[in-house]
Order: structure tokens, then C-alpha cells, then sequence
């Protein structure tokens, strides 16, 4: 998909659909979503860390992946993310690996 579907939210992920989708009240479904999302790039992020790779939110669209040099890609959907983090950082990251989550007793 190019960015200019995900921009325009057609790149939804199922994940995605936590927002309470309240019409009576959108702006607290916007500040919902948005603290939702930043909880789950957080933890994503602690995912990442033993990989070298960081990844932060890009527009609220898509999940930008960073390596230590500082290359980036967006991954669009949470399902995109894996490939991406291994693109950038040459490795298999498979966040349901035994022994996966000791990466995390650093953070």
C-alpha cells in the first residue's frame, strides 16, 4: 500500500480497532486512540530494543522502524512491523521465539 492510503486511514490493522468509536463524543475517542497506540508503540519498542531498532509513531498512520544509524522504513500495519525489523537490522525478529523475551530484562 503507498502512504497515501495510509494516511488516509485504509491502511487500518485489525489491532487497530480499540477505539470506542463513541459519534456522541469523537475527541475522546481520538485522545483514546491515540493513548492506545502510544501504549502499544511502547511496548513494541521494548520488543525492538534487543534488535538494536527503535520505532516511533508517524502520523498516527503507520509505525516509522529506526536502526541505530538511523535508516528507517514505516511499517503500515502492527503485522508489517516484523518484516521491517528484520530488513533493517539483518536478523530474525520473532517476538514468539523461546528465549525471545530475555531481550527485554535490559529495558
Amino acid at each position: 500500500m503507498c502512504e497515501v492510503c495510509a494516511i488516509f486511514g485504509a491502511g487500518e490493522h485489525w489491532s487497530d480497532f480499540g477505539r470506542a468509536r463513541n459519534e456522541r463524543f469523537p475527541f475522546e475517542d481520538i485522545r483514546f486512540y491515540r493513548a492506545e497506540r502510544a501504549r502499544r508503540l511502547a511496548l513494541i519498542g521494548r520488543l525492538l530494543a534487543p534488535a538494536g531498532l527503535s520505532v516511533e509513531d508517524w502520523d498516527g498512520e503507520a509505525a516509522e522502524v529506526i536502526d541505530r544509524s538511523g535508516r528507517s522504513r514505516l511499517a503500515p500495519t502492527l503485522a508489517d512491523i516484523w518484516a521491517v525489523a528484520e530488513a533493517l537490522s539483518g536478523r530474525p525478529v520473532d517476538p514468539l521465539e523461546d528465549g525471545f523475551l530475555a531481550g527485554l530484562s535490559h529495558v
